[in-house]
């Protein structure tokens, strides 16, 4: 996944470095194209939506920004008096995050920590999704109790693409249906400024299918929010 995040990273830093139009093209496995302008990762609290203004809320205690990207998360909570530590994969994210005032950045993955003591895990912007598949949920969740507090707990996010009316949308989660794939399954690569990502998948999970996974391994799966556009926020605890 860290091949795969290449040109996010790139992006990113022009951004960082001045270019404010900087962008990343999206490239989904059907052909279908769309450009993600990466001034969004820097956006303010006030820009926050009310769904991140709720899980920024509830994290307390030690936490675990995982999939910080620039930070804009970590800075908030630290601000709250938080003990944060900002993961990601790019080290062009965690580098700005340094620079940002981040006070302790993390370039790994979740599996480079065997064993913490954390009380939330926050895993906002749908980065459930880098999971990539069904499967990989339930080693993500048997992962986390190692890292967890008694009373520690999960808050994330992803998209409920069962609410889509577009055309698009539904004839990919057709195709999905065709190829034998769960419908949230994504096939993307990403490209910056001619250069282009390893493929990889990204999963957007349906609530209650994650119910039913969390259940499955032992954990219980609180939906907090939904919103029109298919986006919610779940509580994960033991």
């Amino acid at each position: 996944m860290q091949k795969a995040m290449e040109p996010f990273g790139l992006a990113l830093n022009a951004y960082w470095e001045g270019n404010k139009s900087a962008k990343i093209i999206f490239h989904r496995d059907d052909g279908t194209i769309r450009d993600y302008h990466v001034d969004h990762c820097f956006r303010k609290p006030e820009d926050f939506s009310d769904l991140e203004k709720q899980a920024l809320e509830m994290c307390f205690g030690k936490v675990l920004d995982l999939g910080a990207g620039v930070g804009p998360h970590s800075l908030q909570l630290q601000e709250k008096g938080l003990e944060v530590y900002a993961m990601d994969i790019s080290k062009e994210a965690c580098e700005i995050m340094e620079k940002r005032g981040v006070l302790n950045v993390l370039c790994s993955d979740i599996y480079g920590i065997q064993k913490e003591n954390f009380d939330t895990i926050l895993l906002m912007g749908r980065v459930i999704g880098f999971v990539e598949d069904l499967a990989s949920i339930a080693k993500f969740f048997n992962h986390c109790e190692n890292l967890l507090s008694s009373k520690g707990m999960i808050l994330l996010d992803s998209l409920d693409v069962r609410v889509s009316s577009e055309p698009d949308h539904l004839a990919y989660q057709e195709r999905n249906k065709t190829l034998g794939r769960y419908i949230g399954v994504v096939g993307l690569q990403l490209e910056y400024n001619g250069q282009y990502s390893e493929p990889f998948k990204l999963l957007h999970l349906d609530p209650d299918t994650l119910h039913s996974i969390a259940e499955d391994t032992g954990w219980k799966c609180k939906i907090l929010r939904r919103e029109e556009s298919g986006d919610y926020l779940a509580k994960i605890s033991k």
